[in-house]
């Protein structure tokens, strides 16, 4: 199945630090929220952008999203821990990726985003652009 903007797949993270320090692969899976589809010009998939999800408190200078509870609820995120969406560092694969979780009901999709709070994404990566964010990581190489 071709992936959706705003769905949320678990993935193996790579963040841009990591990748600086040399690892290719992210340290640990963890839930993504899908903000660009665009058809691999191989024709092998989708060119598939994604931001990660994290319980970590952002850095003040880091761009980042607030995930309101109740679609933390929705996406089985923990309650009892904050979340943010990180619209500094993106990574981008060839859909499906070797990286992707499968979920418990087949797929890889563990939910979707609101309109309005994939609008609020939208928002914070333009604004991050001024910035020179986010940063891409190509895991398909």
């Amino acid at each position: 199945m071709a992936p959706k903007v705003g769905q949320v797949v678990v993935h193996h993270f790579l963040w841009f630090e990591e990748q600086t320090a040399g690892l290719v692969e992210g340290r640990k899976p963890r839930p993504c929220v899908i903000i660009a589809v665009e058809p691999d010009p191989a024709g092998t998939g989708y060119k598939t952008t994604v931001l990660p999800i994290t319980s970590r408190k952002p850095r003040a200078d880091a761009h980042a999203v607030a995930v309101p509870p109740s679609l933390k609820r929705t996406l089985g995120l923990d309650q009892a821990r904050d979340a943010w969406v990180i619209v500094d560092d993106a990574n981008v694969f060839t859909w499906p990726g070797f990286d992707l979780v499968p979920q418990a009901g087949g797929g890889f999709a563990r939910g979707l985003v609101t309109a309005g709070f994939f609008q609020q994404l939208r928002e914070a990566v333009l604004l991050a652009r001024g910035r020179g964010r986010p940063r891409r990581i190509d895991r398909d190489s």
